[in-house]
């Protein structure tokens, strides 16, 4: 063999070799989390300028070669990336788990006595109210104008249904807190000898109210009569869906 013709064959092999690594192949994954639903989480190929959604269940899947970088990207959640490796592109389904994004503590201790506040900093807006996560989330998802510049993010929520979710979520945390506050108004024995609830089924009971779509606005009435009859229908009916 020639130096030519070595030299030849190893820039085949060189070439061949590239034409692996580029390969694109069809990465099938799922998002998992043990805090938060995984819908909507956006999957960016940064390499390839390439993205996907994660469907209800968190499943996706997106186009990828080997060395591409993804990014793992959503509200309630660390953003997090990963470089594709032969080892991924071999498993038939790739599962790669998310922290929860932390919220940051509106106080600090410094000692058993001083508290240091936004309000007691005198901050601007101290006194306005936090809105819980969820809600959050939805104001975000939502907002079309960030830095003076106007985004599509808010448009592309909407077609990916991370909108409707995240203001379902949101929904969703509302009903539970006023049933936790609703749920600490009385003791136990309340529910037990006037409304013939179990002691040991005081929550599920509660829950079976926060799902009748009158239970917030009940709630917000503060009105002790209307939320007290509101309580001994659903007793009545939640005993006797229990006993069929």
């Amino acid at each position: 063999m020639t130096r030519f013709q070595l030299l030849l064959f190893f820039i085949v092999l060189t070439q061949l070799a590239i034409a692996q690594e580029q390969k694109v192949e069809t990465l099938e994954g799922r998002v998992v989390s043990k805090e938060q639903e995984v819908v909507g989480v956006y999957v960016l190929n940064k390499s390839a300028k390439k993205a996907t959604i994660t469907d209800p269940k968190g499943y996706f899947t997106l186009k990828v070669a080997l060395q591409d970088t993804l990014l793992f990207s959503a509200v309630q959640f660390k953003n997090r990336e990963i470089i594709i490796t032969q080892k991924i592109l071999d498993l038939k389904s790739y599962i790669i788990n998310l922290d929860e994004t932390l919220e940051e503590l509106d106080e600090v201790v410094l000692d058993n006595r001083t508290f240091i506040t936004a309000k007691s900093l005198g901050l601007p807006n101290a006194d306005v109210k936090t809105l819980p996560l969820a809600e959050r989330e939805v104001v975000t998802a939502t907002k079309w104008i960030t830095n003076n510049k106007v985004g599509i993010d808010p448009f592309l929520n909407f077609l990916s249904g991370r909108t409707k979710m995240l203001k379902e979520r949101a929904s969703r945390d509302q009903s539970y807190a006023h049933s936790k506050e609703l749920r600490s108004s009385y003791v136990d024995s309340i529910f037990s000898k006037s409304l013939d609830i179990p002691i040991d089924r005081i929550d599920e009971f509660m829950l079976y109210c926060e799902y009748d779509k009158r239970f917030d606005g009940i709630f917000k009435a503060k009105n002790e009569l209307v939320v007290w009859d509101f309580l001994r229908q659903k007793s009545e009916l939640f005993l006797k869906f229990k006993e069929e």
